[in-house]
């Protein structure tokens, strides 16, 4: 028997082309899967989240600022007696506030109330806006503003029973920034 020069004969020990073809995809297959014959098997995935920081809490800002509004009025009225009249109801409004804040201060931790009762409410170190009564007005006005400001953004952060403390808090600074109007 002839063989023909164009069609060289198979021989049984070489694998047929398509055979080679097809085991060559089944590699290239199981390897961009992710099989990996040497891999151990017992491989584990573990996603680790972190926590969020815990969140500062807002009454020692607002006591601060309330203190300092306190005492801005206080020197507003000595400032000027011509305003007495009008900014010595907020003055009272705010010194009640500033119990109340520490009230609730010491409802959560009684060592920072403490501290924050035996500090002053009268301070002849700061001043108020020079110039008359027009802009003594227009700084106390600013100072309600600012304070309302605070209020309202830490309504996000309170809990029921100190949204029920900020939310007549900021209402009366609201009533105050129109009778300073």
């Amino acid at each position: 028997m002839q063989s023909d020069p164009r069609h060289p004969p198979s021989t049984p020990l070489l694998p047929a082309r398509r055979t080679l073809v097809l085991g060559a995809g089944a590699v290239a297959l199981g390897a961009s899967a992710g099989c990996n014959p040497f891999a151990t098997p017992t491989r584990v995935t573990q996603t680790v989240t972190a926590a969020a920081p815990p969140v500062a809490d807002p009454v020692p800002t607002l006591i601060a600022t309330t203190r300092l509004h306190v005492v801005r009025l206080a020197n507003a009225i000595t400032a000027d007696k011509t305003l007495a009249a009008r900014l010595t109801p907020l003055r009272s409004d705010r010194a009640a506030h500033l119990t109340a804040l520490i009230a609730e201060l010491g409802r959560t931790s009684p060592q920072a109330a403490a501290l924050e009762k035996k500090k002053p409410t009268a301070d002849a170190g700061i001043s108020v806006p020079s110039g008359g009564s027009i802009q003594i007005l227009a700084g106390m006005r600013s100072d309600a503003a600012l304070a309302q400001g605070l209020f309202t953004d830490a309504f996000g952060l309170a809990s029921r029973y100190r949204a029920a403390l900020f939310g007549p808090i900021a209402a009366c600074l609201a009533t105050h920034r129109l009778v300073l109007a």
